[in-house]
């Protein structure tokens, strides 16, 4: 038995806190979690800012341990956010979002002499890409874990989602069950993987004093995004010769990521540019000089 824990935001958390502050906060979690919530696991590993711990099971333990494995992993989510207020030496913010994976069958171990080093195998992998749907929050499982083993009102907490899995059911759905109000399945996941292209909309071009003016602004996109998290914004403007004018052939170019948006059912990629601005000013653009920008992402085939 599998569960795979994932903490959400960390690697933001990560960029502005210091690295003692981030040290503490995991040495914090991780023991509230292996003391507290996952004591009786058979092995657990450490996977940076994750957690990935075991469980054996046979044809008598099966049903209690596909609910103890549940029951664990609900209530570290819905304790997730304050899982840390009891420790003095965390007195800073932290993130508060938990994703949990679960799956269960053979694997296999690595070992010396008779200690476990690691595990690998289907459901260590399967485990992982669940917990990638389990976003912001929440516990996933697919159905051949075993729903019908758990209780009435664990159940009802949990809705059936047909979703696509990078590397296990990237082209035939499988059924996913997915933690309610807490889980939003991302949009990646509901389409079949191997039918995507890069869509490119026209380039827009604009001075650097119009995109000082913009702030953040919303590109208007043609077509709905299959994945909203790899869309690109590609920025190009002159580069700046050493007496300050511009040169005639070479660029500078900057390839950022747009924040998806959908507002009044349409689709837009978001991106602030001050920054970017910030950027060009640096390198000696000058207001008047012209700037283009381009927007790629991925849609169907179909689309």
């Amino acid at each position: 038995m599998v569960v795979f824990l994932d903490v959400r935001g960390f690697s933001s958390f990560a960029k502005i806190a210091g690295s003692s502050d981030t040290a503490e906060f995991l040495k914090s979690a991780y023991i509230r979690i292996l003391d507290d919530y996952v004591s009786g696991a058979h092995f657990f590993k450490l996977t940076g800012d994750g957690l990935l711990v075991m469980f054996e099971y046979d044809h008598d333990s099966l049903t209690s341990t596909v609910r103890e494995a549940v029951d664990l992993s609900i209530r570290l989510v819905e304790d997730f956010p304050a899982i840390c207020d009891q420790d003095p030496m965390v007195n800073f913010e932290v993130p508060a979002n938990l994703g949990v994976g679960l799956a269960r069958g053979a694997a296999t171990s690595l070992t010396s002499g008779s200690k476990v080093l690691d595990y690998s195998g289907r459901p260590l992998n399967l485990a992982s890409r669940l917990m990638d749907l389990a976003r912001p929050s929440g516990v996933v499982f697919d159905e051949s874990f075993g729903f019908d083993l758990l209780e009435e009102e664990v159940q009802e907490r949990f809705t059936p989602e047909r979703v696509y899995v990078k590397g296990i059911a990237e082209d035939d759905p499988i059924t996913a069950y997915c933690l309610v109000g807490h889980t939003d399945v991302p949009a990646y996941n509901k389409s079949p993987m191997n039918r995507l292209r890069r869509h490119t909309e026209p380039t827009v071009e604009l001075s650097v004093k119009d995109l000082r003016e913009r702030g953040t602004y919303r590109h208007l996109l043609s077509l709905e995004p299959a994945r909203t998290d790899d869309i690109d914004i590609h920025v190009e403007w002159p580069k700046a010769r050493a007496n300050g004018t511009k040169h005639p052939k070479l660029k500078r170019i900057l390839a950022l990521r747009g924040e998806y948006v959908r507002a009044q059912n349409k689709h837009y990629a978001s991106l602030s540019y001050p920054p970017v601005v910030g950027t060009m000013t640096e390198s000696g653009a000058k207001s008047t000089w012209k700037v283009k920008v381009t927007v790629e992402y991925s849609v169907r085939e179909d689309g």
